[in-house]
């Protein structure tokens, strides 16, 4: 029986510790927040001990799942990192630069399954679109569109998703999936030119806005918009286009292909290949496969994905995206 501990009982610590409830083979024995009260709610719903630090949490588990707020992660993986425990963290990686200067000495020899919550990795219609790319269904690529509006917004002045240095805004929250969902599909980045709201702190109610281009060593540009809205549409949407065709991926269970001359196919995602690498659990809840599969990853002890170099990728793309934004400058990426 995996023994697992989750920092951070908050909306994403809830949904974790859901998800643990529905495994064979694994317990979720403690929990830690900063705030008691957020802890003892877990305790009363799901059962587990209340810690009173990361450490004490790490020092009781087989496996930490890290879920606390983004400018807190990098004190929760270090807790894991210390104790040896294998770690599954939230995206993004950490808020600033420095944070990811840490992890690079604090992960340097770290052996135990690591694991990022890019939750999209592991939907079927995800791994689907991947099959489809990969096996050259659109020929060479071209560019890709993304497009994220979100017209439900709703945190007030002192939730830490209105503090830009805490959240790092749309970009390194929301937008972070499908950074990196596009590295993924087309190799390292090498510059972005961005422009966004930054979640001006003089407005009365937050909201945050990015528009993005990315641009990829092989010469695919990524278009990238993304928002935090009070009003207006919410959606989800992301497409490629290649020589041959276009391939489309939104909020409905079917992909889209669309080629010249023939009627847009729609595309059914339900035996998407396995072969991918990261995805053997298929219940249709992508945050119940991602833990499953993480699980896995514990008891076998093979790599989990996406774990270090994805977390790394990722958050350098977003993190040149906010100095562009910041600065209204074409930034490279390291």
């Amino acid at each position: 029986m995996l023994q697992f501990g989750i920092i951070g009982a908050g909306r994403l610590g809830t949904t974790h510790a859901d998800s643990l409830s529905k495994m064979e083979g694994v317990k979720l024995v403690a929990v830690y927040d900063i705030n008691p009260e957020k802890a003892r709610t877990m305790h009363e719903k799901y059962g587990p001990a209340v810690c009173s630090s990361a450490e004490e949490l790490a020092s009781k588990v087989d496996a930490v799942i890290v879920a606390s707020p983004t400018d807190c992660h990098l004190a929760g993986v270090r807790a894991a990192v210390q104790a040896g425990k294998a770690v599954f963290t939230e995206k993004p990686f950490c808020r600033f630069a420095e944070q990811a200067e840490e992890y690079k000495s604090l992960l340097k020899d770290f052996r135990k399954p690591f694991g990022i919550g890019f939750v999209r990795r592991h939907m079927l219609k995800t791994l689907k679109f991947k099959e489809m790319l990969d096996a050259g269904e659109l020929g060479r690529i071209r560019f890709c569109n993304v497009d994220l509006p979100f017209g439900g917004f709703k945190r007030l002045p002192g939730d830490w998703f209105t503090e830009y240095n805490r959240s790092g805004g749309v970009i390194l929250d929301m937008l972070a999936h499908h950074i990196d969902l596009a590295n993924w599909f087309f190799g390292p980045a090498e510059r972005v030119y961005a422009q966004g709201l930054l979640l001006d702190p003089s407005q009365e109610l937050p909201s945050d806005q990015v528009s993005a281009t990315v641009t990829y060593a092989n010469g695919v540009i990524v278009n990238m918009m993304c928002t935090w809205q009070r009003f207006g549409r919410t959606g989800e949407m992301m497409e490629v286009y290649g020589e041959k065709g276009a391939l489309t991926m939104n909020s409905t269970k079917t992909l889209q292909l669309a080629k010249l001359g023939v009627p847009v196919q729609e595309i059914d995602c339900d035996e998407a290949a396995q072969s991918i690498g990261v995805n053997n659990a298929s219940t249709g809840n992508g945050f119940l496969n991602e833990l499953m599969n993480f699980a896995d990853a514990v008891r076998t002890g093979k790599t989990f994905s996406p774990g270090i170099p994805e977390a790394f990728s990722s958050f350098a793309v977003a993190e040149a995206m906010m100095r562009s934004a910041e600065t209204d400058q074409i930034v490279k990426i390291q």
